[in-house]
């Protein structure tokens, strides 16, 4: 049998090895002495003395002049070598209120949640249940597969006996299986799912729900987390169920719903909503950034999450033909970020936090947020929404930051380490780093070495471009560095802190 492990890994600029119990102590230490000094305790490092006092009630705060934060950086940082080159051409990006510090946890979409987002989204629209119970049909189908592997070249690439055993088990499991029902309609109400192994054993459950209209016209799917108790482990291989929820929501019509050309032959611009439409895409889109910021803000307002979520970033994305990877069009990508007392978190979307020590695979993870919506000319959109926390307490209502010089003196210092240490293969011929956008926000990092909750604390992420000369072909990347705008240190995302 193949080892099924289902885990989701990203290649991150700051990854790091997986402390030891005296680091994470240590990290434990330093943590409550971060939150000492976001209350102003022992500290005189602000240069401005106008600070407001810790936890005052502010309405608008001018961070700029307060802790002397440029709004607009223009440098180039040398590398320690001819290999490294940084380019910073970054507006900086700040809150207008005082920046919390506030406990967060994982949840999932409630019942309640799901009824209020059905209710405002669909409407009267009837919409189907998809079922992906197994049936005779399915089974059937499985049972035609495995006899075709059998039969043929592909047997070589499974194990001795594996698919011999996956179809006795299918042969098993068909009396017992109910046949395929009618479609049922859907009202919103969540239902029980099955994870089943390649056995076709049940090793977890969640709460879901997978709803369609005939036509394709809108699709409405919920699946919340897997409850994590069932995992069944063999002497050959194991299964685990990680604690993922999302939403998604499609409806309408795309012109380039999947053909993104996420591989960077063509330019993709991140812009603003002032932003005009760049002359390369005129040809190919008439709808313009303040467009699609119109687009998402009757959305969110239209989902009711108008206040706790805002546009964060509209990126312009060039569409290739998938057979022939020609340029036909552009879509955009618009990410939006939650508010937390007004203050924005920090986001990358699709980032993940690492909490399972490479010895343990099978422990459980958080990962980071993520909302986005994929628009174009057409008259739908396509909105995926994972992994929602809750707001718990607020921990230090206005906290006292670094100064900016401090922490540029941070990065300078940093990151070219950081990109030496990813260039320094001898077929990496030289890497450049371009600093398109500074925010300074919220960003989450482990509490207590617990997954159970987290902190958003105040960051600056400095959002940039790779570009990899190789001998092999050249590569392009996307990455941020994220330095606590408290105490100055780097936090490695990978780890949560």
């Amino acid at each position: 049998m193949k080892r099924i492990i289902i885990v989701l890994l990203a290649a991150l600029l700051l990854c790091a090895c997986q402390p030891t119990p005296e680091v994470d102590a240590v990290r434990q230490k330093n943590q409550e002495a971060m939150l000492e000094m976001a209350r102003g305790e022992g500290t005189d490092t602000v240069e401005n003395q106008n600070v407001p006092e810790s936890g005052a009630a502010l309405s608008t705060l001018d961070y700029y002049a307060l802790y002397g934060i440029p709004e607009h950086l223009s440098e180039e940082i040398s590398g320690l070598s001819d290999k490294v080159k940084i380019v910073v051409d970054a507006d900086v990006n700040v809150p207008d209120r005082p920046i919390p510090i506030v406990r967060a946890v994982p949840t999932d979409f409630s019942q309640e949640q799901v009824y209020d987002l059905w209710n405002r989204l669909v409407g009267d629209r009837k919409l189907f249940i998809r079922d992906e119970k197994e049936t005779k049909e399915t089974i059937k189908s499985q049972i035609e597969r495995c006899m075709e592997i059998l039969n043929g070249p592909e047997k070589n690439d499974y194990e001795p006996g594996e698919i011999e055993q996956r179809l006795e088990d299918l042969k098993a499991r068909f009396n017992d299986a109910p046949d395929a029902e009618p479609a049922k309609e859907a009202d919103g109400t969540l239902i029980i799912g099955e994870m089943r192994d390649d056995r076709g054993r049940v090793v977890a459950h969640r709460s879901e729900l997978k709803a369609y209209e005939p036509g394709g016209g809108m699709n409405f799917t919920v699946q919340n987390s897997f409850d994590n108790k069932e995992t069944i482990r063999e002497s050959d291989g194991a299964i685990t169920v990680l604690k993922n929820a999302s939403f998604d929501w499609r409806f309408g019509t795309e012109k380039h719903p999947f053909d993104r050309d996420w591989r960077g032959q063509y330019t993709s611009y991140s812009l603003k909503a002032s932003d005009p439409l760049p002359d390369e895409a005129q040809a190919y889109i008439r709808s313009t950034p303040a467009d699609m910021q119109a687009r998402t803000d009757a959305i969110l307002e239209q989902m009711g999450l108008t206040g706790s979520f805002a546009v964060n970033e509209i990126t312009l994305y060039p569409c290739l033909d998938p057979w022939t990877e020609e340029l036909i069009g552009y879509g955009y990508q618009v990410n939006c970020t939650r508010l937390a007392n007004g203050v924005p978190v920090c986001t990358n979307n699709g980032l993940q936090m690492n909490l399972f020590s490479m010895e343990d695979m099978t422990a459980p993870e958080w990962l980071y947020e993520y909302f986005y919506l994929w628009l174009d000319d057409g008259d739908g959109a396509n909105l995926h929404w994972m992994q929602p926390v809750e707001i718990q307490e607020v921990i230090q209502q206005n906290c006292h930051l670094l100064p900016f010089s401090e922490i540029w003196s941070v990065v300078e210092s940093r990151l070219p380490m950081l990109l030496e240490r990813r260039a320094s293969s001898e077929r990496v011929l030289n890497c450049t780093a371009n600093i398109h956008r500074v925010d300074l926000g919220l960003w989450r990092i482990r509490e207590k070495n617990t997954i159970e909750t987290g902190l958003l604390v105040p960051v600056y992420c400095f959002y940039m471009d790779l570009w990899y000369e190789q001998d092999f072909g050249n590569e392009r990347t996307s990455d941020v560095l994220i330095v606590n705008a408290v105490d100055g240190t780097v936090i490695d995302p990978w780890n949560g802190y």
